[in-house]
């Protein structure tokens, strides 16, 4: 073998460590949403043109202080992935724009198992969004609840501006000053109970079909009788029915921690459920004898803050309960936005992985690299 080829070959080799060292940089800076802007592009060709001499130096500081570097941000945020994974994204990443998606079980099949903190509660059938905003998780329940939170503090705020008007003649509520904002007040209100109700029915059943998916997609189904399948593949089964029966059948117990002939699913079925099926299903006609005989107009008109409230609080106990009965941690999920002692909820946008703090590293050419202290 020539001494130029041996020469042509150690560039090559130089130039795709340095490459594959970089691109895993800055997919790791993006993941902490340390970049300001799309991902540089970081090609062979920019590198195996230089000079042997200023690659080999650059490939030593890289590998001295940035391969180790990466090292530690791997190790305390995946299990077992190494930096060269990082960079088998880059390509897709820099093609999508530096904003992509894919599910979290291809995710883990291309990179890695994210640790429990960076996932924050995130389950199975996540997606993981990857974008200057940093590594983040999108999922149903996590949207539903948030339009819980945000509709019900909406409707709070709604009865707070109606009230601001204080007690006034029917004379006076007439007038220009009074009628204008305080029909807004109530238009504000009347829709976001509305929103309200509807998403704590929304999210319950969300979040019962997510722990019924992972559980059939761990692939424990086999032994089960032919109704239970059903009940956990076919989504034909009535929400309360999952509800009572799914953890039950997770927990492979005769009984999970909740009946319908009991609160809080009792109170569920008998107050959110007809409003919710009166917003929904909205008619003149009132419900079947079979499920109360109502009158839905009623229910979608005389809808007020007490059955709200009732709603939301009825919701969280729902879900806390199945939460901690299927063994995925106490009280509520970590998904579940906050509430303040005024019964408000705290809703940050958007859902933030638990990564740990970056520091940057003196500046490699293209940023530098984000990593744990």
């Amino acid at each position: 073998m020539s001494r130029v080829h041996k020469i042509d070959q150690g560039r090559t080799r130089e130039a795709s460590a340095i490459v594959q060292l970089r691109r895993a940089s800055a997919v790791g800076r993006l993941m902490l949403g340390e970049l300001h802007a799309p991902l540089e592009k970081i090609e062979l060709e920019h590198y195996v043109t230089k000079p042997r001499r200023e690659l080999k130096a650059e490939f030593a500081v890289l590998r001295s202080f940035l391969r180790g570097e990466l090292h530690k941000f791997c190790q305390q945020n995946f299990v077992n992935v190494s930096p060269e994974k990082l960079g088998d994204l880059y390509e897709d990443i820099v093609a999508h724009n530096s904003q992509y998606r894919l599910p979290l079980s291809e995710f883990v099949k291309r990179v890695g198992q994210p640790r429990s903190n960076v996932l924050k509660g995130a389950p199975a059938h996540a997606t993981v969004c990857l974008s200057p905003w940093g590594l983040q998780t999108e999922f149903p329940e996590m949207h539903l609840a948030r339009d819980l939170a945000l509709s019900y503090n909406d409707a709070l705020d709604a009865e707070d501006a109606r009230g601001s008007h204080g007690t006034v003649s029917w004379r006076k509520a007439k007038e220009e000053e009074f009628r204008r904002p305080l029909a807004a007040a109530l238009s504000r209100g009347k829709f976001s109970m509305r929103m309200c109700l509807l998403s704590c029915f929304n999210l319950t059943e969300a979040f019962i079909n997510g722990i019924a998916w992972e559980f059939v997609q761990s692939g424990d189904v086999a032994g089960l009788s032919k109704n239970q399948q059903d009940l956990l593949t076919k989504g034909q089964a009535s929400l309360l029915d999952k509800l009572a029966k799914v953890p039950a059948i997770v927990k492979g117990q005769d009984l999970g921690p909740l009946t319908k002939d009991k609160d809080p699913l009792s109170t569920f079925r008998d107050l959110v459920k007809p409003f919710r099926d009166s917003i929904v299903h909205a008619s003149p006609f009132s419900a079947p004898e079979r499920f109360g005989g109502y009158d839905k107009l009623e229910r979608v008109y005389e809808l007020e803050m007490p059955t709200v409230t009732n709603a939301v609080e009825l919701t969280l106990r729902i879900v806390g309960t199945i939460h901690e009965f299927v063994g995925s941690g106490p009280g509520l999920p970590a998904w579940m936005p906050s509430r303040g002692a005024d019964g408000r909820f705290v809703v940050e946008q958007p859902h933030k992985n638990g990564m740990k703090p970056p520091r940057l590293m003196p500046n490699d050419g293209i940023g530098g690299c984000c990593v744990p202290t």
